[in-house]
């Protein structure tokens, strides 16, 4: 017999199930675009992740095609929910064979299967298909704009989209198709669509990652249906081509109206822009240009991480909100104008389409215009508008054009926070309940006793609704969005909740003086100078807010990131309570799952990643030319030794970030600088910033040299107050005195270099070299070690053979490598450098004596892991990710 609990079980689990049927049929009546974008996106998510051919996606289609005809043969009530189904499979199915189909497309570009991840020289002859995007340089923003001249760079770039017609095979230009990204280290900005170019410089297909954390560019040249990147060293590498340059046949009528049409918007875009340069100070142009027409190029990059640890660069993306704006000031004008309800729409349709014209039709515009062509829609045919629905359709319109943007950060945050807005309403009771009767009659009251208040009380109570109206959705939207932006940006924001409402509204003045700018500025110059300086006035007081919130103690917390799993748990639960919860009871539930949740992801992010037991790690970081090692002696502790690369002038310290991310570090327990060379430490400011900092260890006077470079990061270093220790080769750093004693691993560093008395030679002779014993080897780290530190360095005991060497000075040739590697005689050397140390000679200089050699930038960062029996463990992130 069966046991009547199990009778009971069976029961229950049936009668949940039934009520689920229920609810997804519900749902798909009263809301069936929001049904249908869930599985279009679901769709071309499986077929993302998913191995399912194209052609299985085919018969499942026609198999929910015929299944959804029978349903007409079946009796009404089991019909309905059946079609429902085979209909929302179809839609499943469609959606991912399109993205398949797209996919397919962009790997049949022929330019693919010639060239490689290394840049080689190539002439290239193709058509312009975007608006050139014209950005601050990325090597000199922020930077020292003397080093920026002096290594040739004018300070801006050109963006250029290409569609390739040729590349030159040996002699001869070939045919391919494929389009690249061009870089311009100039301006070429007045390049339009539709313009054939003939360009020379490197060609390159975008480069895989090459260190553990770092994103893979590679996924967002997909969604761009970007091929490979070329790069040109000057304007004057950039010709005009003639039809003579190329046999190829003429655009279709299709092509040469897109592309007129790309013209006309990269024209409008250009002359705003010009209007807004022209009437705005030079300090907010790059803040202007983002807030009216999205484009973000010109923000330096300090303003830039402001913003997004601030939580507000949200509000300079061009989206729904600026469209909104700008139709409040279309209908305003249609009212004064007395323009009939058919005029008034007229009139908004022609606003929504010139943005998003000039704006270049970014996905948040475009959702917002869907949206808008709904709610006028619904209007003019007296039909009642459900937002979420409206949303809905935008989402799937959107994924039926460009199906892999769904996987940009931007489409999803913009999605979720508009859809968050239009569902975080407070909950109140519905229906002619007991509750919902005693919740209006109390609400009648309420609003009696105010109208019995003075004036100005009245005033501060709307003001006080008001604020905390805005304060509960901005902290509904930063919940909801957290996870997001947790994963893709490492930064937890609580102050943003704050701070979005204070530059709202400035927001709003600051984008309609904006636009009244730029109307002048088309229509008579002189009047475009009062609400350029209006425009002005409030950029300035919202530049003084952000750095006010970002100077703020706890404001923001830079972390590791969870896991991709953590945060696809995260919607799903959220998802399921909306879905099987009234709306009374969701608020709390969201709340208690959202906390529960960020202390679980918290956990797990800043948990460091397994380390076995007694056992040394070192990577080596790829940061091209420069040095990042960052060293394990055991799963809590985490030093560098040096942290800098070549050309990071604007002090960045993005390449380490992601690999100490990567290992949930958010405290360095120190930092070793072996010199005064900017590759070598020009990445401390950018630390700093983000993780807690232990102390500083450098040789004798290393940071009392000149320099800008060195000014800034002593500046940095008083700021966050970090101890500094300074070693050598008679006072280690046990004996240093202040030293608190808790990194006792320091126990097993020998400091081989330099002596107390500084050599009379440069930076480089004079560098720190460290031996740290672990077990039966050892790793040295001789910075840019070279002659005459190199003879003093030789002359002392000899280390055991066997061991790891990080190759001095980058692998130079010029390095004395003979005499060091006799004396190391390491069994593997790791080479921390860009081309130059990629070249053959260099390999064959180093494996001279037998040893092997693995150099960054040719197999990514190296790890090295020596446990206490002694064995080695190299693996390279490029040839095997660990």
């Amino acid at each position: 017999m069966i046991p009547a609990t199990l009778i009971r079980q069976f029961g229950v689990l049936r009668l949940k199930s039934t009520h689920l049927k229920e609810t997804f049929e519900s749902l798909a009546w009263r809301q069936p675009m929001t049904v249908l974008a869930a599985f279009a996106w679901a769709g071309i998510a499986i077929d993302r992740f998913a191995t399912i051919t194209m052609a299985a996606w085919t018969v499942l289609l026609l198999l929910c095609v015929v299944a959804m005809t029978g349903t007409a043969w079946l009796p009404r009530g089991r019909a309905k929910g059946l079609a429902v189904v085979c209909l929302c499979m179809v839609v499943m199915s469609s959606f991912a064979l399109r993205h398949a189909t797209s996919i397919a497309n962009y790997r049949s570009a022929t330019v693919l299967h010639v060239l490689t991840e290394q840049p080689q020289p190539m002439i290239m002859v193709g058509i312009v298909d975007r608006p050139a995007r014209l950005q601050k340089d990325a090597i000199t923003d922020g930077g020292n704009l003397g080093a920026a001249a002096g290594m040739g760079r004018s300070g801006y770039q050109t963006i250029l989209q290409v569609s390739i017609e040729t590349i030159r095979i040996r002699f001869d230009q070939v045919p391919f198709s494929g389009r690249a990204m061009v870089r311009v280290d100039g301006d070429c900005s007045d390049l339009l669509p539709g313009d054939r170019v003939k360009v020379f410089g490197q060609i390159a297909l975008f480069r895989s990652p090459t260190n553990p954390g770092e994103r893979d560019i590679r996924e967002w040249a997909k969604r761009s249906n970007l091929h490979c990147v070329f790069d040109v060293d000057r304007p004057d590498d950039v010709l005009s081509a003639s039809d003579d340059d190329v046999e190829s046949p003429p655009p279709t009528d299709s092509t040469g109206l897109w592309m007129s049409g790309q013209r006309v918007v990269a024209q409008l875009a250009a002359s705003a822009r010009d209007s807004i340069l022209q009437q705005i100070t030079p300090d907010q142009q790059g803040l202007a240009l983002a807030l009216l027409l999205g484009q973000r190029d010109l923000l330096d990059r300090s303003t830039s991480e402001s913003l997004l640890v601030t939580g507000t660069a949200h509000l300079l993306s061009v989206s729904g909100l600026h469209l909104g704006i700008l139709l409040v000031l279309a209908r305003i004008t249609g009212g004064l104008l007395r323009l009939p309800l058919r005029g008034q729409l007229l009139l908004l349709g022609a606003v929504t389409m010139f943005y998003v014209a000039i704006t270049g039709g970014r996905p948040p515009v475009l959702r917002a215009a869907i949206l808008l062509a709904t709610l006028v829609l619904s209007t003019a045919m007296a039909r009642p508008n459900h937002s979420i629905n409206s949303l809905s359709l935008a989402g799937i319109l959107l994924a039926l054009w460009m199906p892999s943007a769904i996987f940009g950060v931007g489409m999803q945050l913009s999605f979720l926070a508009v859809a968050t807005l239009l569902s975080c309403g407070r909950p109140r009771g519905r229906g002619l309940t007991a509750a919902s009767q005693s919740v209006a009659v109390e609400d009648n009251f309420d609003e009696l006793a105010r109208k019995s208040y003075g004036r100005w009380r009245r005033y501060a109570t709307v003001a006080t609704q008001s604020i905390a109206t805005a304060l509960w959705y901005s902290g509904c939207v930063s919940v909801i969005t957290l996870p997001i932006v947790w994963q893709q940006f490492h930064v937890v924001s609580p102050v943003s909740v704050f701070v979005n409402v204070v530059l709202s509204p400035m927001m709003a003045f600051a984008l309609t003086a904006g636009v009244a700018t730029v109307i002048a500025g088309w229509t008579f110059t002189p009047i475009a100078i009062i609400p350029g300086w209006i425009c002005s006035k409030i950029l300035v007081a919202m530049q003084s807010v952000i750095e006010i919130a970002n100077s703020m103690p706890a404001g923001h917390v830079w972390l590791p990131s969870p896991s991709w799993g953590l945060v696809c748990a995260y919607y799903l639960v959220l998802l399921a309570i909306i879905a099987c919860y009234p709306i009374g009871r969701r608020t709390y539930l969201v709340t208690a799952w959202s906390l529960v949740w960020f202390v679980a992801a918290w956990w797990t992010a800043t948990t460091p990643s397994p380390l076995p037991h007694d056992t040394y790690e070192a990577t080596f970081v790829d940061v091209g030319h420069g040095t990042a090692t960052v060293l394990r002696p055991n799963q809590s502790d985490v030093w560098l030794y040096d942290c800098g690369w070549m050309g990071n002038l604007n002090r960045s310290s993005r390449k380490i970030d992601d690999v100490l991310w990567s290992i949930g570090v958010t405290k360095i327990a120190g930092v070793v600088i072996s010199h005064a060379d900017a590759d070598h430490f020009n990445a401390l400011p950018g630390l700093a910033r983000r993780f807690q900092i232990g102390c500083i260890v450098t040789p004798p006077e290393m940071l009392d040299g000149e320099g800008a470079t060195l000014a800034h990061v002593r500046e940095v270093i008083r700021e966050h107050d970090i101890p500094i220790y300074e070693i050598d080769r008679d006072l280690s750093l046990g004996d240093v005195e202040g030293f608190d004693g808790e990194h006792s691993w320091f126990a097993n560093v020998e400091v081989l270099h330099p002596p107390r008395q500084r050599l009379d030679a440069n930076d480089n002779a004079n560098s720190l070299v460290l031996r740290i014993n672990c077990a039966k080897r050892c790793l040295l780290l001789p910075g840019d070690l070279e002659p005459p530190g190199t003879a003093v360095l030789t002359s002392t005991p000899r280390p055991p053979p066997g061991g790891v060497m990080m190759a001095p000075h980058h692998g130079s040739l010029h390095m004395d490598a003979d005499a060091v590697l006799q004396w190391a005689r390491p069994r593997e050397t790791v080479v921390s450098g860009g081309k130059r140390a990629a070249k053959v000679a260099v390999t064959e200089m180093l494996s001279a004596a037998g040893g092997g050699v693995h150099v960054t930038s040719k197999e990514g960062a190296v790890r090295v892991r020596i446990p206490l029996n002694g064995d080695l463990e190299i693996r390279t992130w490029a040839g095997s990710p660990w």
